[in-house]
């Protein structure tokens, strides 16, 4: 089962109600106007594997009961004004530094220079793509792979073909015939 009300403008807190659907498997609650902090029962739900809470107004730091969602495979509270210390779990740990970024997180797996820093927000916006001065290599092997297919998809039966060819030459007579 999976909720998602992304983009929808809602405003207020997280439901704690929310946390009582414990076969939920994946949450997305991003680009709303949710203010206030996560609720501490989101530990109950240990059957989550995608969390997404960005783009929000969530304050306070983040529940130690996130530590014990064993399967969360995806994971981000970027843009927030959360605080304080990441729970110590492995779970938490094997998300990189862009599912925290913009909030005033420190710990693992945040890099920090002197105890806790604020993370620094990204340098481009959100769905914005960074420019890459390199090869697209997907690009091209797929261009030159479509090529080959329709050159030998036109050309294969004219040159195997022979009464293929016999018409397609006559049809190229008839046309220059009738334009003179």
């Amino acid at each position: 089962m999976l909720i998602d009300l992304s983009s929808n403008n809602l405003i207020g807190y997280i439901p704690s109600e929310l946390m009582s659907i414990l076969e939920l498997k994946s949450l997305n609650l991003s680009r709303n106007q949710l203010s206030g902090s996560i609720p501490e029962k989101i530990g109950n739900m240990k059957e989550l594997i995608s969390l997404d809470l960005s783009i929000n107004r969530l304050s306070g730091e983040l529940p130690m009961s996130l530590s014990s969602l064993h399967f969360l495979s995806t994971f981000n509270v970027s843009f927030n004004n959360l605080t304080g210390r990441i729970p110590t779990c492995t779970q938490l740990q094997s998300f990189n530094e862009s599912s925290f970024f913009a909030n005033k997180h420190c710990g693992a797996p945040l890099t920090e220079a002197n105890g806790c820093e604020p993370v620094e927000a990204a340098t481009h916006t959100i769905g914005e793509k960074k420019e890459d001065d390199g090869v697209d290599w997907g690009l091209i092997i797929s261009m030159v792979v479509g090529f080959v297919c329709e050159f030998w998809m036109i050309m294969g039966p004219l040159i195997l073909t022979i009464s293929w060819r016999i018409a397609y030459f006559g049809f190229l007579s008839k046309l220059t015939s009738q334009e003179m």
